[in-house]
C-alpha cells in the first residue's frame, strides 16, 4: 500500500496520544523527537527560487542541473511573464521558479513575490566581464529583495551564479554583488557552474543548507543528491531510534511491540520517500523481512534480554531499550544504504546485523550499583 506524507504522520499522531500515558520523564524526550519528523513531512513543500541578473544566462541550464536531467523545453526557456512556474520530473519532486529578469517589470515581479514568499534569489551571469548593464541589474534585484522583506518579513538570501567564464569571471561577479548594501548582508557566496559534476553537487548541497527545513526534503527528492538525501534520512533515523529506545524501556512485556514495528516500517517508508520513491508500507515490510528483522527475531532479542537480566531489573529495562534502539538504528542504516546509497541487499543485511548487535548486552562488569548510577 502506498502512503502519503499525511498518512505517514498519522502514526505519529497516535504516538502522541500514547505518549500522554507514559511516565512524565519520557514524554518530553519523545515529543522532542517527533518535531523534526513533522517539520520534514507534514510541512513539506516545493522550494521557491527567484532568478535575477542577466537574461542571456540560461535558466534551463540551471534547472536541469538541479534536477540532474532535462526538465525544461525551449518554450519554457523563452517564458518571460514574471509568474511562478512549477518544474518537476516524474513524480520525484517539484521546484517553483520565478524568472524576474528584465524585461520583466518590477511591478509584475513584485505581484508574484506578494503571492509566494521566496526561499532564495539567484543572480545569474553569463558574460565573462562586467558590462554597462550591471548597475541596472543590481538596482532591479535590490528593489525586489527590499520589497520581499517589506511584504512578508522574509529574509531571502542571495546566491551569485556565474554560468561559464571561469574563476576570474566568478570573482568579478562576487565583487559586483558586494557593492550593493541591500545585497551584501544577504550573500551566501558566488559559484561557477559548468559541466563539472562536482560543481553541480556543491550547488545542490548549498541550496539544501539555505532552504528552510520544509523545502529541503523536496529538494533532496527532485535532485537525487545522495549526500543531501543521506543527511535528511539521518534526521529521521535518529528521531525514530530515540523514540523506539524510550518506548522499549517500558517494563510491560510485548505491549510496546506493535508500535515499535510500526515505527520501524514507517521509518523505512520515509527513507524510500526521501530517495525519490513513493512511500509504501508493503514494500517497507518486505524490506525489513528481507533483512532478517522479522517479528520472532525482535521478540527473541528484546524479551530474551529482559529474561536474562531479570535479576538486575534496572539493567533489564535499560538493555531492552538499548536493543530496541539498536535494532531500529540497524534497520534505518540498512534502509539508507539500500535505497539511497544503492548497495545490494546482501550488504544492507550486513549493515543491519553489525548495528543491531552493538547494544545487545550491558558492560561485562555491570552490577546493580552500576545500573542505579546509570539511572540517576
Amino acid at each position: 500500500m502506498n502512503m502519503k506524507p499525511g498518512s505517514f504522520l498519522s502514526l505519529f499522531g497516535k504516538l502522541e496520544s500514547l505518549v500522554a500515558r507514559l511516565p512524565e520523564s519520557l514524554q518530553a524526550p519523545i515529543l522532542r523527537e517527533i518535531t523534526p519528523i513533522k517539520t520534514l513531512f507534514l510541512l513539506q513543500r516545493a522550494p521557491r527560487i527567484v532568478l535575477v541578473g542577466e537574461r542571456a544566462a540560461s535558466k534551463a541550464e540551471l534547472i536541469d542541473a538541479i534536477f540532474g536531467s532535462e526538465v525544461m523545453s525551449s518554450a519554457d526557456e523563452a517564458m518571460r511573464d514574471g509568474q511562478w512556474h512549477s518544474f518537476s520530473r516524474g513524480g520525484h519532486g517539484t521546484l517553483r521558479v520565478l524568472d524576474a529578469r528584465s524585461p520583466v517589470s518590477a511591478t509584475l515581479a513584485e505581484s508574484a513575490l506578494a503571492s509566494e514568499e521566496p526561499d532564495l534569489f539567484i543572480f545569474l551571469r553569463r558574460s565573462e566581464t562586467i558590462g554597462d548593464d550591471m548597475p541596472a541589474e543590481l538596482a532591479h534585484v535590490s528593489g525586489l529583495v527590499a520589497f520581499a522583506v517589506r511584504k512578508s518579513g522574509a529574509t531571502p538570501r542571495m546566491l551569485g551564479l556565474q554560468m561559464g567564464g571561469g574563476s576570474k569571471a566568478r570573482e568579478e561577479l562576487h565583487a559586483a554583488l558586494h557593492t550593493q548594501p541591500q545585497l551584501e548582508g544577504r550573500m551566501i557566496g558566488t559559484l561557477a557552474l559548468g559541466d563539472d559534476t562536482g560543481e553541480i553537487d556543491r550547488l545542490v548541497q548549498l541550496l539544501g543548507v539555505e532552504f528552510p527545513p520544509e523545502a529541503q526534503l523536496e529538494l533532496a527528492r527532485l535532485s537525487g543528491n545522495r549526500a543531501l538525501q543521506r543527511q535528511i534520512a539521518q534526521v529521521l533515523v535518529k528521531s525514530v531510534t530515540a523514540i523506539c529506545g524510550a518506548i522499549g524501556t517500558q517494563p510491560i512485556p510485548l505491549a510496546d511491540f506493535p508500535i515499535l514495528t510500526s515505527l520501524q516500517a514507517t521509518m523505512v517508508a520515509g527513507i524510500m520517500h526521501i530517495s525519490g520513491r513513493e512511500m509504501s508500507t508493503r514494500l517497507a515490510g518486505e524490506f525489513i523481512a528481507a533483512l532478517g528483522a522479522n517479528i520472532s527475531l525482535g521478540l527473541a532479542l528484546r524479551e530474551g534480554a529482559r529474561a536474562a537480566l531479570k535479576f538486575i531489573p534496572l539493567w533489564g529495562n535499560a538493555v531492552s531499550g538499548a536493543v530496541a534502539a539498536a535494532g531500529t538504528y540497524g534497520v534505518g542504516r540498512a534502509a539508507t544504504a539500500y535505497f539511497i546509497d544503492g548497495v545490494s541487499m546482501r550488504d544492507a543485511r550486513g549493515y543491519f546485523r553489525s548495528r543491531k548487535n552493538r547494544a545487545a548486552l550491558p558492560p561485562k562488569n555491570a552490577s546493580r550499583s552500576d545500573a542505579e548510577n546509570a539511572e540517576v
